[in-house]
């Protein structure tokens, strides 16, 4: 499929990208580091042989409940999630704050064990050479031990300060470190809300990356065309032409 245009269009002068089932497929590498994140936990914290996956994640929206600050930080938010799971099960204070740090650390290990295709090394390849390329992402993956570094120009990732996308913090800060604004910048991303939303409510051109071919629509928010919709990253290179 080619571009599929709903806006008018303009070539950019820098492009963001999201990170996790945009570079990449996320799915099988959050699988990996959950599992490899509770063998760590049961081989050094025999009790957490308890709990589930669903234990674990219930802990954590807890935590969130409790401090709602750590929504936008997905690391925090696991680390105090992981302290709290072992307080709980009856490790004292000093074995909690250490062993969720290690597993957390164990966690980021396999979390960032990514593969970026040869082929979407390319397109990114050339398109620095004729654009600024930056990240912004809502999740934790370190774009430094993805092999792309060279390329990018900054990344941003949500924090307990910086709130996640769709909310206007990451594009406002990255708006300052470019010195651009509007549709000078296209932002590329797979979520209809945090991606497309996010961008369009910035005034920037927003590029819906659906290699899936989904159908528009989400049920958590009303949504909003993007500009543009491709379902293959090297489709951005025709915006070049």
């Amino acid at each position: 499929m080619s571009i599929r245009c709903y806006k008018p269009h303009r070539r950019p002068l820098a492009i963001g990208f999201d990170l996790d089932d945009t570079l990449y497929d996320n799915l099988p590498v959050l699988r990996q580091a959950e599992q490899k994140l509770q063998q760590y936990l049961n081989q050094h914290y025999p009790k957490t042989k308890q709990y589930s996956l669903n234990d674990w994640l219930k802990i954590r929206n807890d935590v969130v409940a409790a401090q709602p600050s750590l929504s936008h930080d997905v690391t925090l938010s696991r680390l105090a999630a992981l302290e709290q799971g072992l307080l709980q099960l009856g490790y004292c204070a000093i074995d909690a704050k250490q062993g969720s740090k290690a597993a957390l650390t164990e966690f980021l290990h396999w979390r960032n064990q990514v593969i970026i295709s040869n082929e979407t090394a390319e397109v990114l390849r050339q398109l620095a050479q004729k654009c600024r390329l930056f990240i912004i992402t809502n999740g934790n993956a370190d774009v430094t031990q993805l092999g792309i570094n060279e390329l990018i120009e900054f990344s941003l990732s949500a924090s307990t300060q910086l709130a996640m996308k769709p909310a206007s913090d990451l594009f406002q800060l990255a708006e300052r470190k470019l010195q651009l604004t509007g549709t000078d910048i296209l932002y590329v991303g797979d979520h209809p809300v945090s991606d497309v939303v996010g961008a369009s409510n910035a005034g920037w051109q927003s590029c819906w990356f659906n290699p899936n071919q989904k159908t528009l629509q989400h049920i958590k928010k009303p949504l909003q065309l993007p500009t543009f919709e491709i379902d293959q990253l090297k489709e951005l290179l025709v915006l070049f032409d």
